[in-house]
C-alpha cells in the first residue's frame, strides 16, 4: 500500500502532499500553456483565421539602473532654484521630531535645452544631448519610504517590500522574447546582499 501523509486540518482534509501536487500541477498547467500559447498550438487547433498584426512601436527597451549612479540632478534634472540657493542653510527634518541643519548642494554642470522636445541634458553627456528626442525621461517617479533600500525596490516593482515582479519582467511579458537562448532580462545581484 503506498504511504501517505496523515491528513492535516486545512479545512479541506487533503493531506500536504496532495497540496503541493495540486498546486505544482497547477502552475505547470499554466506554464504548459503560455508556452504552447506562444507557438500559436491554439490557433493551429482551433484553425481560425490569424489575428491582423498589430504594429509594435517599441521593439526593445534598455534600462539601466544604477544603484549608487550619478545624481540624476547631474544629468538630466535641471533645478534652476536649487542652484541659485547652492550654499544656503536650511533646516530639514530627517526624522519625525528631529530637526537638523543641512547646507543646500546644487549641480556644478551647465544644462541646456536640446530637441524638438526641449529636454534638459547636462554638459556630462555631450553625445547624449543630441538624442534627447529619442529619450524618454521621467521626473515624476516618488515612493513611500525614505529610506533607500525599500526606495528601491519600489521603483523597480512598484511595491516597497521583496517578491513582486521587476519593470524587466514586466517589459519581457509585454514584448515577448527574441530568441529563447538567451534571457529576456538580467538582474545582477550584489553579493554582499541587500535589495541592490
Amino acid at each position: 500500500m503506498p504511504h501517505r501523509d496523515p491528513p492535516r486540518d486545512d479545512g479541506c482534509g487533503r493531506s500536504r502532499r496532495e497540496f503541493l501536487w495540486q498546486t505544482g500541477a497547477g502552475f505547470t498547467g499554466l506554464a504548459l500553456t503560455w508556452l504552447l500559447d506562444r507557438d500559436g498550438f491554439f490557433t493551429r487547433v482551433a484553425g481560425a483565421a490569424p489575428a491582423p498584426a498589430s504594429p509594435r512601436k517599441a521593439k526593445r527597451c534598455i534600462f539601466l539602473f544604477m544603484f549608487g549612479g550619478p545624481s540624476q540632478m547631474d544629468l538630466f534634472d535641471h533645478k534652476p532654484e536649487l542652484q541659485r540657493r547652492h550654499g544656503q542653510s536650511i533646516e530639514l527634518e530627517r526624522r519625525r521630531g528631529e530637526p537638523m541643519t543641512s547646507t543646500l548642494v546644487g549641480s556644478r554642470r551647465k544644462f541646456a535645452r536640446y530637441g524638438e522636445t526641449g529636454q534638459w541634458c547636462s554638459d556630462v553627456f555631450p553625445h547624449v544631448a543630441r538624442h534627447m528626442d529619442k529619450l524618454a525621461v521621467v521626473k515624476s517617479l516618488w515612493t513611500d519610504s525614505f529610506a533607500h533600500g525599500s526606495a528601491v525596490l519600489q521603483m523597480n516593482t512598484g511595491k516597497f517590500v521583496q517578491g513582486y515582479p521587476s519593470l524587466g519582467s514586466w517589459l519581457s511579458y509585454g514584448l515577448g522574447n527574441e530568441t529563447d537562448e538567451l534571457p529576456a532580462f538580467v538582474l545582477m545581484h550584489d553579493p554582499r546582499g541587500g535589495p541592490i
